[in-house]
């Protein structure tokens, strides 16, 4: 109906060197969260993380923690949760201007080691632990 039969593959679950795998042949990561209807949401998915410290470009939504992780334009894509025009509308951006989404997979790579490392992470708890 969409025209994306054999361009869109679903894979369900997978083990994680497949996911390892399948992230290092992928250009784009593509994760659009939205608040379940009960308010339930998901803080700031390991997988956007995972994406962005493999060099991929990520698209996403603001929900939750995701624009703490993403910040639209500098480390990826943003678009408001359920408007499939804006998101739409950006990874059509990120299809026509490879040059500019290289600094910004560099950036988001950058963004992810720095703030986001487990040792980092352990080190800087503690810290607050021994204070």
């Amino acid at each position: 109906e969409l025209g994306l039969t054999g361009r869109v593959t679903f894979l369900g679950s997978l083990p994680h060197m497949e996911v390892k795998r399948r992230l290092r042949a992928a250009h784009l990561f593509l994760l659009p969260s939205i608040t379940a209807s009960n308010g339930d949401m998901e803080g700031i998915p390991v997988a956007l993380m995972e994406a962005m410290a493999a060099g991929l470009i990520a698209v996403s939504t603001v929900h939750s923690g995701i624009p703490e992780l993403i910040q639209d334009l500098e480390t990826g894509f943003l678009a408001p949760e359920r408007d499939v025009s804006t998101l739409a509308g950006k990874l059509a951006w990120v299809a026509e201007h490879p040059k500019e989404c290289e600094a910004v997979a560099l950036a988001a790579r950058r963004k992810v080691e720095e703030e986001f490392n487990a040792d980092m992470l352990n080190e800087r708890f503690a810290q607050i632990v021994t204070q």
